[in-house]
């Protein structure tokens, strides 16, 4: 048996390689490796690729830019005052690719955000004609959030959640097949498949304590479980030495929960071993988990990017959220980490901008005080996520906007916004950081 794995391209009106590769996809690829099926796989959005070689995107640590043809925009788009890009190898690529391999059983296409589904109904019109009568099956987050919307897209089946046994035990089930069963934790991403890579991305656990409004990692992964520190550390080092690789980041939605019996184990065998990587926490740590000990172990094990979750300074918002992230605990992750010898450069804030009834003067004054911190501000747009609390109160809220419709979950239009000047007092925020 073969399978073709594919990812697809992604369109958006901006997007940058900040260690971003398909992780729980991987996974799945191990599964089925693990079960002796022959594994092919094309990544749109792998810049390794020798596509790159004459483009020179390449940033800090691994992270980079992208390539990208400008697309007419879709209708829904067309009052944004930006250019709509197809980011992503061309698809010419891909064809010369797939004509050169057996014919697969199998094509699995992944998917990420909701709004970026016009790179996976691309990919899938494509198989259906090239290909004509293979299952094309379907899964990733959007399939979990949208699932009837992406069932409109022409994929035989289509997957939500991400358990890998009852993904298995489904897919057998479909197509009288008899594959081993496999929990997430008991593999490793098949970074094999990748000919060459910059990074590699680590899961340590899954879940979150938090149930924060906007947020759907619950529905993603609902229950929480945490890797025994041994099989992380070993990870790493095989991706060390087996790729050369020099940047790790990690996936962990709240990697510090239970520091002392998890990470704080994990990193203290990295210090112990004196290897060579750097390390970085593109998602935010809650800063209550910054202990005078955490910031002094992050410096020994060498992480070079650490992001804090601040998300406003408004009282009222910080009661309404189960984050609850005071400024005390904020001011004190910044003490902490700054005496330990982290630098601006190595500090980013995240606050929340384009809330339900969120007004400009919320950002803007949180970013003036922030301001006076050495860290940088990093602002992470609000998106519309289907099955969280806010999704509910914003379609409410805001009946007139077609929430149901993916494109406008796309948080680089900030959808929730509808005021005079929109655009305008977004670029006057931008300027102000």
């Amino acid at each position: 048996m073969k399978i073709l794995f594919i990812n697809p391209p992604v369109y958006d009106f901006a997007l940058y390689d900040l260690w971003m590769k398909p992780l729980g996809f991987l996974y799945l690829a191990n599964l089925f490796k693990k079960n002796n099926i022959e594994i092919f796989y094309f990544d749109f959005m792998d810049r390794n690729h020798p596509f790159y070689k004459k483009l020179k995107t390449d940033k800090k640590y691994g992270t980079g830019k992208f390539f990208f043809e400008v697309v007419e925009k879709p209708e829904v788009y067309k009052n944004v005052p930006k250019k709509f890009k197809r980011y992503g190898l061309p698809l010419p690529l891909f064809e010369e690719f797939i004509s050169k391999q057996n014919k697969p059983d199998f094509i699995f296409i992944t998917s990420g955000m909701t709004y970026w589904y016009l790179g996976v109904k691309e990919i899938i019109n494509f198989c259906k004609k090239f290909f004509n009568s293979i299952p094309i099956i379907l899964g990733g987050p959007y399939t979990t959030f949208c699932k009837k919307h992406a069932e409109k897209l022409g994929a035989d089946y289509v997957f939500s959640g991400k358990d890998l046994k009852s993904f298995i035990k489904i897919f057998n089930e479909k197509y009288y097949l008899n594959l081993k069963e496999y929990n997430w934790w008991e593999l490793e991403p098949a970074w094999e498949l990748y000919k060459k890579l910059s990074y590699s991305c680590i899961k340590t656990s899954s879940g979150c304590p938090f149930s924060c409004y906007y947020c759907g990692i619950k529905l993603l992964e609902p229950l929480i479980f945490q890797r025994e520190p041994d099989s992380v550390v070993e990870e790493i080092f095989k991706s060390v030495e087996k790729y050369c690789i020099e940047d790790i980041a990690f996936y962990d939605d709240a990697l510090f929960y239970k520091f002392n019996s998890h990470l704080k184990i994990i990193l203290e065998k990295i210090i112990k071993s004196k290897i060579n990587v750097r390390f970085h926490t593109p998602n935010g740590i809650h800063p209550r988990y910054i202990t005078s000990e955490a910031g002094y172990i992050l410096k020994e094990s060498n992480f070079v990017t650490i992001r804090l979750s601040l998300e406003t300074i408004l009282k009222k918002r910080q009661k309404e959220s189960d984050f609850k992230v005071t400024f005390k605990e904020f001011e004190n992750a910044i003490e902490i980490l700054t005496n330990n010898g982290f630098t601006k450069e190595n500090i980013g804030v995240y606050i929340l901008i384009g809330l339900p009834e969120q007004k400009p003067q919320e950002v803007i004054e949180t970013i003036k005080i922030i301001k006076n911190y050495p860290c940088k501000i990093k602002l992470a747009e609000y998106s519309p996520i289907p099955g969280t609390k806010d999704f509910v109160y914003a379609k409410n809220l805001y009946p007139f906007i077609q929430l149901d419709e993916p494109l406008l979950h796309n948080n680089s239009i900030f959808p929730l916004w509808d005021f005079k000047n929109k655009w305008e007092i977004i670029e006057e925020i931008k300027n102000l950081i």
